[in-house]
C-alpha cells in the first residue's frame, strides 16, 4: 500500500483553498441578505384608504421600500386595457402594471425564481425570458414553473390620469 499525500502544502492556509460551492453559497448570502435585511425593517403596514380605485391591497412595494404612497409610476393611458407595461419603481426596481378598464394592479417585475425583469404581459401572462416562468396577471400567481412564489404586489392606486403608488 502507498501513503496519500495531501494536494493541500501545509504552509496554505485551508481557506486559500475553497470550493466552487463554497463561493456560490458566499455569493448568495450577499446578493440576498441586504433584501432579507430590508424586508425584516420594514413595518409593512398597509398605508392604503377605502375607495382607491384599483388598490390591491395586502403588500409592500417592489424593491422593499416604504409603502408609503405617492410616487407617481405611470400616466393610466400608457397602461393598455387588458395589458400591461414595466416600469421603474421610484423606490427601485421595476414594476409590473396592468389594467383593465379602470382596475389597474402593480407586481413587483422581478421573477421569483432568479429575479430577472419579466416581460410585459399577453393574454394576461407575464413571462421571464431566463428560463420561461409564467405568472397571471389578474392575482401574480405561478402558471408555469420554474418559479414556485406569485410575484409580489405592489400597492397601487389612480389619482386622477396617473397611476400613482398607494
Amino acid at each position: 500500500m502507498t501513503a496519500v499525500e495531501p494536494t493541500t502544502p501545509a504552509s496554505t492556509p485551508a481557506t486559500a483553498h475553497r470550493s466552487r460551492r463554497d463561493v456560490l453559497c458566499g455569493l448568495m448570502v450577499a446578493l440576498v441578505a441586504p433584501g432579507a435585511l430590508v424586508a425584516a425593517c420594514s413595518d409593512g403596514s398597509d398605508s392604503s384608504t377605502g375607495g382607491n380605485t384599483g388598490n390591491t391591497g395586502g403588500g409592500n412595494t417592489a424593491g422593499g421600500g416604504s409603502s408609503a404612497g405617492g410616487g407617481a409610476l405611470t400616466a393610466l393611458a400608457d397602461v393598455p386595457d387588458g395589458g400591461g407595461l414595466i416600469v421603474d419603481n421610484p423606490g427601485g426596481g421595476k414594476v409590473l402594471v396592468v389594467r383593465t378598464g379602470t382596475e389597474v394592479k402593480a407586481y413587483n417585475a422581478a421573477c421569483t425564481h432568479m429575479g430577472t425583469t419579466v416581460n410585459p404581459p399577453q393574454n394576461g401572462v407575464a413571462t421571464c425570458p431566463n428560463h420561461g416562468s409564467q405568472f397571471s396577471t389578474t392575482d401574480g400567481s405561478v402558471k408555469k414553473g420554474p418559479a414556485a412564489a406569485p410575484l409580489q404586489t405592489v400597492n397601487v392606486k389612480v389619482e386622477g390620469d396617473k397611476v400613482v403608488l398607494a
